[in-house]
């Protein structure tokens, strides 16, 4: 049965510019000389889906090592990518080896428990060193053991995660970067890897052989004073003005009554809300930009839409006929971070599925 047409009207809007994304895969590639450039695509490519993200990056920026969270993403972008490195960060459990074996994918090994798993194969995997952040890898005391026993394994690369590289100062960091050296090299035949996004700005010190880009990908920003030169923003969300309503003083928009008008208002109902994941209930300060000019939210979010105040003589020519943007070249992922109870990953792992999604290759 063929998918049932649903007119463009009835969706918000998201576009995803690829050649963006291909082109921040890139810039980060050439902050280091001679490292590899590998790219993080879980979460569905961080909610901007990975059957569009993923090809792109493959045939287009270069890219042929992919990380993934789990199994499931795994097999899912092996159905994409027939011939792509995929490494899975959730190692290996005793159910899920012949999967991982049938569909050519790389586990990430976390603890001795998934190294018994995967020892005698020889089909390759990763090695994940904890050095602090006290998430998945070895321990120090379970590497110490690692090296003793020095188990039948095809390593292909051993890998460790960042505590706070997007503070270039931090001491963790290089702590970190000493105790990753320590061991790094005692697997001298795989590829090192301890650079996230914020990480390759930390310099070529800290990169080895492949970095490990997530966010920047993206057009997100870790946590470093800004988003570095040369990163596009590469995703604009778009909703549709459903209703305009006048306000006489004294009347009150949405739930519990939280906005109140002051005097005569025009507020413009657009059919985004938290279910879209752009919003929470409580993002009382965003702002959107509604013909050509910037407005502010206003009341209490609700499930599937906002309010605007459009009151103001500049927004006299805007009717039901305009596209609200929520996030693009006039409101940045940044700015609606800013003023948001929700951060840039969330904003961008959180986009709901109410969206009618393009995707444009070209500028």
């Amino acid at each position: 049965m063929s998918a049932p047409h649903i007119p463009d009207s009835a969706l918000a809007t998201m576009t995803v510019h690829l050649d963006a994304i291909s082109h921040n895969y890139q810039t980060l590639k050439a902050q280091s000389g001679s490292a590899e450039c590998a790219a993080v695509v879980k979460a569905n490519a961080y909610g901007l889906g990975v059957e569009h993200v993923a090809p792109a990056l493959y045939h287009d920026a270069g890219c042929k090592i992919f990380f993934v969270a789990n199994l499931a993403e795994a097999v899912i972008l092996r159905s994409i990518l027939p011939d792509a490195i995929i490494y899975v960060f959730n190692g290996a459990m005793p159910d899920q080896v012949g999967t991982l074996i049938d569909h050519n994918i790389r586990p990430v090994l976390n603890d001795l428990s998934q190294v018994e798993t995967w020892k005698g194969r020889a089909e390759p995997c990763g090695i994940h060193i904890d050095t602090g952040i006290n998430r998945l890898g070895l321990s120090e005391v379970e590497t110490d053991q690692f090296f003793d026993e020095k188990p039948d394994l095809n390593v292909s690369l051993v890998m460790s995660h960042f505590i706070q590289s997007e503070i270039a100062n931090h001491p963790s960091n290089e702590m970190q970067l000493d105790r990753f050296i320590r061991v790094r090299y005692q697997l001298p035949d795989a590829e090192g890897s301890l650079c996230n996004s914020g990480g390759i700005y930390l310099g070529t010190d800290f990169h080895f052989d492949l970095l490990r880009p997530g966010i920047m990908l993206y057009g997100g920003n870790p946590g470093l004073p800004k988003l570095p030169d040369g990163l596009k923003h590469v995703m604009e969300l778009h909703g549709r003005i459903l209703q305009i309503r006048h306000l006489k003083p004294g009347m009150a928009v949405g739930y519990n009554s939280q906005w109140t008008a002051a005097e005569d208002a025009r507020v413009a109902l657009v059919n985004v809300g938290y279910a879209d994941g752009t919003y929470n209930t409580r993002d009382t300060r965003a702002n959107v930009f509604v013909g050509g000019q910037v407005a502010p939210v206003v009341g209490k979010v609700s499930m599937d839409m906002i309010a605007i105040d459009i009151s103001d003589s500049k927004f006299n020519h805007v009717t039901v006929k305009d596209e609200v943007e929520l996030i693009g070249p006039n409101i940045t992922l940044e700015m609606v971070a800013e003023v948001s109870t929700l951060g840039q990953y969330e904003l961008l792992t959180g986009i709901g599925q109410r969206y009618n999604k393009n995707y444009k290759s070209g500028s």
